[in-house]
């Protein structure tokens, strides 16, 4: 049965193998990169789910983890769209290919971007995927392909 929950501390290395697995399928690292990566993204899961800086939500069927989704805080000088200067970054909408096609990445954008909007976040940014940008678009996020950056 499919359920979705918050993630805690226990599901760091899952989340840590499913982000690396999706940057692999999308061509943002390759497999030779993903063990590196992955180690590093354990790293930035524990600490971030500790401060609460990041929070996910998860698809679970049974005790197998098969979709999940992330959310990260940051604070940047105010702008005159976002006068408080904080920003949610959703990231890692990611579901198993096996079990796509059923509604699990779309309900778990819902519960991530819910999630940003009770917690006071009136900014809130990602970068999509073909497959994803329909959806973004009908909840009501701009294209914004103006953005550059560097990676010193």
């Amino acid at each position: 049965m499919l359920t979705y929950r918050k993630a805690d501390i226990g599901d760091v290395k899952e989340l840590a193998r499913l982000r690396s697995i999706f940057l692999v399928e999308i061509d943002a690292c390759d497999e030779d990169e993903r063990e590196a990566f992955e180690t590093a993204n354990l790293e930035y899961f524990e600490a971030a789910l500790r401060d609460d800086s990041f929070v996910a939500w998860l698809a679970v069927d049974d005790e197998k983890i098969v979709g999940t989704s992330g959310l990260s805080f940051s604070i940047s000088p105010p702008s005159y769209r976002c006068l408080d200067g904080r920003c949610a970054y959703i990231m890692n909408i990611y579901t198993l290919p096996e079990y796509r096609k059923r509604g699990i990445g779309k309900e778990l954008f819902w519960r991530i971007a819910d999630e940003a909007k009770e917690r006071g976040y009136k900014k809130i940014t990602l970068n999509a995927t073909d497959m994803g940008k329909p959806l973004y678009l009908q909840y009501g996020f701009e294209d914004d392909p103006g953005e550059m950056v560097y990676y010193g």
